[in-house]
């Protein structure tokens, strides 16, 4: 399965081809993501490793449960690949960070990505030759970290007084590089990255020491969005280093997207 970008009002966006699909927010019950996930169940056949690339890919899930994106790299031939990081519940949001901060010091691949386990689909209709056709958009992009970037701004508040001033200036950043480069895909959103590994290993080095103070609120969600509040605290002063997939080269998300604004083919 492959998709295809179809905006009319944005020529950047249009005939463009990414790998990644992220049913964030209300998508994941959407029609898109429906069709996507009928078609992608149908699909069977032989992916090489992302090892074999030199890329390590995690992802979060409860241990005893089968994720969408095991399922997906099940068909693809590679389910040993992922690297699970066993969360449990009640769901602290913010061992998102905590725990892949953690796992750092034993990735000895040039490149990580990290996938959220349950709304996530990674396909291509160039069979065999994903990965490295990833990675080569992803050299073009000369940055050290990329994020898949959304429509929807989220979080739009959040119960920590001391992080208001923070959620202002991100969204005038976002505001800011949107209205310059011309795109609705202004914003970042933490259920997909891929980056250099030594870049990714400082940056969740940087990133914790302004999460853990907040730590123990972390299994309410509506603190600061999760884990995303936080990333995107981040993203000003990590900018041009760590960037979002302004033209969802690599990843499109699909919360506020329409049906017209993608093909999906079945290959």
């Amino acid at each position: 399965m492959i998709i295809q970008t179809t905006d009319k009002h944005d020529s950047k966006r249009s005939n463009l081809w990414p790998c990644i699909y992220h049913a964030n927010g209300v998508a994941k019950d959407g029609p898109i993501f429906q069709k996507m996930k009928n078609i992608e169940s149908r699909i069977k056949y032989q992916e090489q490793s992302p090892k074999q690339h030199g890329i390590t890919i995690f992802t979060w899930s409860i241990p005893e449960e089968t994720t969408l994106l095991e399922e997906c790299f099940e068909r693809m031939g590679i389910r040993d690949s992922i690297v699970i990081i066993p969360i449990s519940k009640p769901f602290n949001w913010l061992d998102k960070i905590k725990k892949l901060h953690e796992y750092m010091p034993y990735v000895n691949t040039p490149y990580i990505m990290a996938l959220d386990a349950t709304d996530v689909i990674v396909s291509t209709d160039v069979r065999g030759k994903l990965w490295p056709n990833l990675l080569e958009v992803f050299e073009g992009l000369n940055c050290n970290m990329l994020w898949n970037a959304e429509k929807n701004s989220w979080p739009r508040d959040t119960q920590a007084m001391q992080l208001k001033s923070e959620l202002n200036k991100m969204v005038t950043f976002d505001n800011k590089m949107g209205d310059y480069l011309d795109t609705e895909y202004r914003h970042l959103n933490s259920g997909a990255f891929i980056g250099k590994t030594d870049y990714v290993k400082g940056f969740y080095e940087r990133l914790w020491k302004k999460t853990e103070p907040y730590y123990g609120r972390g299994v309410d969600e509506m603190l600061f969005g999760g884990d995303q509040g936080f990333v995107r605290m981040m993203q000003a002063e990590e900018f041009p280093s760590m960037l979002i997939d302004y033209e969802c080269r690599i990843f499109q998300t699909l919360n506020q997207v329409k049906e017209e604004e993608i093909n999906i083919y079945e290959k």
